[in-house]
C-alpha cells in the first residue's frame, strides 16, 4: 500500500510580530499522520499565498524566504525518500526530525541501554529497585565487552543488528564467561528489550532477533513437601548464623515473605484486629503491592525469639543475600533434602505446600503473597499430586450415588 504523502508551508496569523510578519509553518502529512514544525522564517502575510506556499512579494527578503522554503521542500523529500530506502517504515515525526535534524531517539545499541539504565536509575525506590538498576549496570558491561571483543567497537548501531548477533551474544556468555543457561537468558531478555523499545520509538521497523529463543535452564524443584519442611525445622544446627538462616526460611515458608520483605519487615507491619488475631500487612518491595497475611503460631513463635534483635524498627537483623544462599545451601545439606536449597523457595513452599494442598483458595493465596495478578499465583504455586487426589477425592463423595449407567 502506497502511502500518502504530502506537505506544505503555511503562516501562523495568531502569533502576528511587532513588525507585523507572521511566522511560517511547516506541515508534513503521512498516512494521516501530522507532524508540524516552526521553519524559523517569517513574512508579510499580506503577500502571503496559501495556495502555493509561498510569498508573492518581489523585494530581495521575500525571494530569500522563497529560496529557503524551495531548499526546505527539497530536504524534505530527500529525507522521506532515504528513510524509505534504509528502514522501508516511516513517520511524518521521522521526516519532520531529519529535516530539523533532531535526534528523535538513540541508534545505537549501548546508547539506548545507556538511557533505559537512567530512567531506571531516577525511579529506585519508586517502582524499581537498586537490584534492577545493578541488573541493568552489569547487561551494559556484558553487552559492552562482546561488542568490543567481537566486534571491534564501542557501540553498535541498531540498523546494523544482524540475527547472528544475537547468536553469537548468547554464545559469547556461555564460553568466555560460563554463564550458566538462567543468566544467559536473563541478558538476552534485556538485549530483546533493547530493541523492541527501539521499535516502539521508531529507530528500526522490524525485530531483528524474531524468533530467537535461547536454550531454557533445567528448571529445579521450587517447592518444599511439608514432610521436608518438618525435617528443615527439626534438623539441629549448632552454628548460631546458619541457625538463624533456618530460621528465617521456615518465616517464609510460614508467611510466604521473600527475602527482601523479611528483611524490610517493621513493627508498625503486625497489626491486631477487633479479633485479637495478629497479621502482617506490608508492601511488597518488588512490586509495592499489599500482602495481608495472618500470623500463625510457627511465625509468632520466630518474631518472639528474635524481638529486639532488630534495627530501626525492623523485627529481624537479617543477613547480607550472599551469605543467606551460602548458608541456605548448608542448610539442605544438613538436613539430607537430596537438592540443592534456594532461599526463595521458602515462599513457593508457603503457596503450595502450606497453602493449596491445604484447601486455601487460590483467590486467597494471590492476596496473601501480594500477586497483581492471579495467574502469577497459578505459576508460583504449583498443583501437587496430593492436591489433586484430595480435591478428585472429594469430588468422588460429592457425586457418590447421584448417577448411574444405564441398564443394557
Amino acid at each position: 500500500m502506497r502511502s500518502t504523502f504530502k506537505y506544505l508551508f503555511y503562516i501562523n496569523r495568531n502569533k502576528t510580530k511587532k513588525n507585523g510578519f507572521c511566522p511560517v509553518m511547516g506541515r508534513i502529512t503521512l498516512d494521516g499522520e501530522i507532524a508540524q514544525f516552526s521553519t524559523g522564517l517569517e513574512t508579510n502575510p499580506d503577500l502571503w499565498d496559501a495556495k502555493t506556499g509561498r510569498s508573492m512579494g518581489r523585494t530581495a527578503y521575500e525571494a530569500g524566504v522563497n529560496r529557503e522554503l524551495r531548499s526546505l521542500s527539497a530536504s524534505i523529500e530527500k529525507h522521506y525518500a532515504c528513510i524509505v530506502e534504509k528502514d522501508g517504515y516511516v513517520t511524518a515525526e521521522r521526516v519532520k526530525n531529519a529535516v530539523m535534524n533532531i535526534a528523535q531517539e538513540p541508534t545505537t545499541l549501548l546508547k539506548e541501554l545507556d538511557e533505559a539504565t537512567e530512567e531506571i536509575r531516577k525511579s529506585i525506590g519508586i517502582n524499581h529497585t537498586i537490584a534492577t538498576y545493578r541488573a541493568y549496570v552489569n547487561a551494559h558491561l556484558n553487552l559492552s565487552r562482546f561488542i568490543r571483543d567481537k566486534y571491534g567497537k564501542s557501540d553498535i548501531l541498531f540498523s546494523a543488528l544482524e540475527y547472528s548477533f544475537i547468536e553469537n551474544y548468547d554464545m559469547y556468555l556461555k564460553i568466555e564467561h560460563k554463564m550458566t543457561a538462567g543468566s544467559v537468558m536473563q541478558h538476552i531478555i534485556f538485549l530483546k528489550k533493547l530493541v523492541k523499545r527501539a521499535m516502539n520509538k521508531g529507530v528500526i521497523s522490524r525485530n531483528p532477533f524474531f524468533g530467537y529463543v535461547p536454550d531454557q535452564p533445567k528448571t529445579s524443584r521450587k517447592w518444599l513437601s511439608c514432610e521436608e519442611i518438618e525435617k528443615v525445622m527439626t534438623t539441629p544446627i549448632e552454628h548460631p548464623s546458619v541457625a538463624f538462616v533456618r530460621d528465617m526460611f521456615v518465616f517464609g515458608c510460614w508467611t510466604g515473605l521473600s527475602y527482601s520483605d523479611i528483611k524490610n519487615l517493621q513493627d508498625i507491619n503486625i497489626v491486631t484486629d477487633s479479633e485479637g488475631n495478629q497479621w502482617i500487612d506490608i508492601k511488597r518491595q518488588k512490586t509495592g503491592s499489599r500482602s495481608l497475611i495472618p500470623l500463625l503460631d510457627i511465625p509468632k513463635e520466630i518474631i518472639k525469639k528474635y524481638k529486639g534483635t532488630g534495627e530501626k524498627g525492623k523485627i529481624f537483623k537479617m543477613l547480607c543475600m550472599n551469605v543467606v544462599c551460602q548458608y541456605t545451601k548448608r542448610i539442605g545439606k544438613l538436613c539430607g533434602l537430596g537438592h540443592k536449597l534456594t532461599f526463595h523457595q521458602s515462599r513457593h513452599s508457603f503457596g503450595t505446600s502450606i497453602c493449596l494442598t491445604q484447601g486455601v483458595p487460590i483467590e486467597t493465596l494471590s492476596q496473601m503473597m501480594g500477586h497483581r495478578n492471579i495467574k502469577t499465583t497459578q505459576i508460583y504455586a504449583e498443583i501437587t499430586g496430593a492436591k489433586i487426589e484430595e480435591d478428585m477425592q472429594r469430588l468422588s463423595e460429592k457425586i457418590e450415588n447421584k448417577y448411574q449407567l444405564a441398564e443394557t
